[in-house]
Parts: structure tokens; sequence; C-alpha cells
């Protein structure tokens, strides 16, 4: 069984680790910082010594990036001010140039709804809205086995969106809870972490646990929202706050039943993502797959 080396290039760190065909993690999963500096782009230069490194009895790269990928090109169409100089950044011919091996490179969330449908809290399902909530919020929709990827590669930039309070990411992500629940405590925010707000929301805390809901207020207009849309069938919820299911869960479902103007809008399973740090790796490796098997359908006509 061939292995193959897969990348998550996130804002903040690089994970990478071997995979088989079957999305079977097969080595050790490692990680290094994201070399970001004053307008100068690092990441292509720290990729190419990834796969150096890890080249050996490997049958192909699989990149998941944060940015715009154009998905056919393997290039960065479009990057924020958080990366700078990383627009226009051709990672897939530069891999293929200089090593070889094919490459792939996909969105990072588009990945990780990927890999969820192939592997994790989606498997099986045709419809799929996958939201990661982090330092800022991404999000990727998957009808009948394919992302929508609207027109320039631009569709499901949720974290856009108008909503009443402003923009989704700005009021719903896990960096604005961490801020929100920081100036309530009248504490440095650059001290606190979500693994804090947690332990202090578990403990009972009513000042965080009032941050809270205003946040998943917040959280589910844009997600409401995205239902009246969509109407998925399933809903992803990633990042790490998400980890904290048992307590999220109930409360979301709450909301959003109240929120929507009916229930026959409240149709989506709402479940939280399975495969953790590895899922933009292992959709990385099954957007790698469907072009493999699609250049040879090519090939044979």
């Amino acid at each position: 069984m061939e292995n193959y080396l897969c990348v998550d290039i996130g804002g903040t760190s690089i994970k990478y680790a071997k995979f088989n065909q079957a999305g079977e993690r097969v080595g050790a999963l490692a990680s290094c910082a994201t070399p970001i500096s004053d307008g100068a782009n690092q990441i292509l230069p720290a990729l190419i010594r990834i796969v150096e490194q890890e080249k050996m009895d490997v049958a192909g790269v699989c990149v998941a990036s944060a940015g715009v990928v154009h998905p056919e090109q393997g290039k960065i169409i479009y990057a924020g001010y958080t990366i700078p100089g990383y627009t226009g950044t051709e990672i897939k011919t530069a891999i293929e140039h200089r090593f070889g091996l094919p490459c792939a490179v996909e969105n990072d969330v588009n990945a990780a709804c990927l890999g969820e449908f192939w592997q994790g809290g989606a498997r099986g399902r045709s419809s799929v809205l996958c939201l990661t909530i982090g330092t800022g919020i991404g999000g990727a929709m998957l009808l009948h086995d394919e992302l929508i990827n609207g027109y320039s590669f631009t569709a499901c930039e949720v974290g856009y969106m108008q909503l009443s309070q402003g923009k989704f990411q700005d009021v719903a992500s896990t960096k604005t809870l961490i801020k929100q629940v920081a100036m309530r405590k009248n504490i440095d925010v650059n001290t606190l972490n979500g693994r804090q707000v947690m332990e202090w929301a578990y403990d009972g805390d009513a000042a965080v646990l009032a941050e809270i809901e205003q946040w998943i207020e917040n959280l589910v207009e844009g997600v409401v929202n995205l239902i009246y849309i969509f109407n998925p069938e399933v809903i992803v919820l990633g990042g790490g706050l998400m980890e904290e299911e048992a307590f999220f869960k109930p409360r979301l479902k709450a909301a959003i039943s109240a929120k929507l103007i009916s229930p026959m809008f409240d149709t989506a399973d709402l479940t939280f993502a399975k495969l953790g740090n590895e899922a933009g790796m292992i959709g990385a490796l099954y957007h790698f797959l469907n072009q493999k098997e699609a250049k040879k359908d090519d090939n044979l006509k």
C-alpha cells in the first residue's frame, strides 16, 4: 500500500505526517511553527524542507493550507494580512518540479470537511456543512461528494458574513470569547486561553457563563443563516473549543431550535469533529486521491 506525505499549513503551525491510501497514519505526527515575518513568504521554503526530510518512500504530497486555494493549480490565490506574502504561492508547481512527486493542494477548512466526510463525524452523509471555530471561523460545504467551491473558489468564506453584531468571525470566534472573558475578568488577554475559560465554566463562574451564553447566541445566529441557505443533513463543528462536546452540544442544539423560525428547518444533525488535528491532513489525502483518480479516468478516455 502506497504512503503519502500529508501537510496542514495553518496560521500558527504546520503539521505533517505520513498516511497510507486508506487514510491511516503510518508515521509520527510532527509540527513546526508557521514562519511568518514582515512581508516575506517563508512558508514555501519551510514546506520544501519538510518534503526534503520526509520524501523517502512516499508516492505524493498532499497539502491543506490556509488561504483561498485554486484546487486544480495548487496555488494560493488569496491570503489575508495574517499571512503576508503568501498570495500567489505556487505550491503544487514548486513541489512537483523540485521533487518529481505529484502534489495536490486544498484549502484547510475544505480539507477538514473532506476528512470528516471520509473518515470522521460526517461519514456516509451526502450534505455536510463544516465549521471550524478558532482564531477566525472557516466554513466548507459538501454536497453529493463534491465541495461547493464557487465561481472563483471563495464559496463558504463564512467568517466574513455580516451579522447583527458584526462579522461572524469577529463576534463568534474562540479568539473573541477569550477577549470578552479577559475584559470581564480585567486580565491580560495574552495570559488567557480556551482551556482556562472552560475550567471556569465547569466551576460555575457566573461571569464566564454569561459571556459564553452571549457567544453562543452570536455563533447560532450565523449557523441558523447557513441552515436557511444550505439545508445541510449534518453540521460538523471543529476547533479546539468544540472538543468540549458534552458542554456545547446541548446548549447549541437548544439555541438553534429556539432561533429557527419553524421546526420544519430544524433537521440538521449537529455533530462534532472526530479527527482532531489530523482532519486537514486526511482530507488533503482524500483530495489528492480524487484528483489522481480523475486524471486516470481522463487518460482512459
